[in-house]
Parts: C-alpha cells; structure tokens; sequence
C-alpha cells in the first residue's frame, strides 16, 4: 500500500469538530472519563438492537449486517486494548494500522454467532475500559498515519466508532428506516 492510500484510511476515523454528522457524537467532548461511559453504555445497547432485527441480513443496502458490525467493534476494542496497553507497557513500540474489511474477511465475520458477538463485545469493552481507566494520561505511542496518540485520542475514536457502529446496526430497526 502506498504511502498516501494509508494515510487516506486513516482520514475517515480522525477526530472531527462538532457533532459527526450520522451518529451525533460529539467530538469536542474533551472528558475522559465521560468518553469511556459513552463507550461502554453504547456496547450495553447493541443487544437490544440486535434482537429486533435479522442479524445476519445488511442492515441497509450495500453495508454490514448487523452481525458483522457486532464482530467489527470487537476487534475495535481489542485493538484498542492492545493500543492502550501499548501506550501503558511499551509506548516507544508504536501501534499498527489495520484495516477493518480485510480483517472480516479474515475472521469470517459472516460465519460467526451475533450471541457470542455480543457476549465477546461486552468481554472487550470490559478489558477496554480497564485499559482506559490505568493508561497514563501524558504518554504517546507512535502510529504510522496518525503520528504520536495518546490514550485520550484511543478513547475518542474508540468511542466514536461504538457509537457509530451502533448507529449502522439501529439503521436496520423499522422506525430508522421511516
């Protein structure tokens, strides 16, 4: 991959002004502690979502099914564990990229259970927030596209994507789609 096609990867998922304009979270919310909250309250919704609607069927033309983005957030937390970790144990290491379709492909998200992707969600928002909580506050780790990160810019795209993924599955819920 090219020098300029990582950093276009990297682009969609970085930090905004304001509110994002599909999911509503709000980037400028500078909280810490309220960042993890909105993160592990969106993981305890998604149950909810998922048993009103056909886990295994796309959730709107031409994306995930609900099921998918259950398994893609995750691997969200789980990476975002490790890069907490990172910052925490081994910050001169630095994190990687990765890239979300080839992993679901890779783990063959469609042929994986929405109940154990809920029960492996709620499993790894709780090492993610336990990750959160002990990351120190004033140590960066090297990113390839991203530069230095911190544990704040972990938390905040972290919870972004809970949120927004979250967002992606209630688009199958009936009342979403009137």
């Amino acid at each position: 991959m090219t020098e300029e096609a990582d950093t276009n990867a990297f682009v969609a998922w970085e930090p905004k002004e304001g509110r994002c304009t599909e999911c509503q979270f709000d980037w400028d919310e500078a909280d810490y502690v309220n960042l993890i909250g909105q993160c592990v309250r969106g993981v305890a919704v998604f149950g909810g979502v998922l048993s009103r609607i056909d886990p295994s069927a796309p959730v709107d033309p031409g994306l995930w099914s609900a099921s998918r983005y259950v398994w893609h957030t995750v691997d969200v937390l789980r990476f975002g564990t490790e890069r907490l970790w990172t910052i925490s144990a081994d910050p001169a290491f630095g994190v990687p990229s990765w890239d979300e379709n080839e992993m679901a492909e890779t783990r063959c998200y469609d042929e994986l259970s929405p109940i154990v992707g809920l029960i492996a969600l709620i499993a790894a928002v709780e090492a993610w927030r336990t990750a959160s909580m002990e990351a120190p506050h004033d140590v960066g780790t090297p990113h390839p596209e991203a530069g230095l990160i911190c544990a704040f810019d972990v938390v905040q795209r972290n919870a972004h994507e809970v949120s927004h993924h979250l967002w992606d599955v209630k688009r199958g819920l009936p009342e979403f789609a009137s």
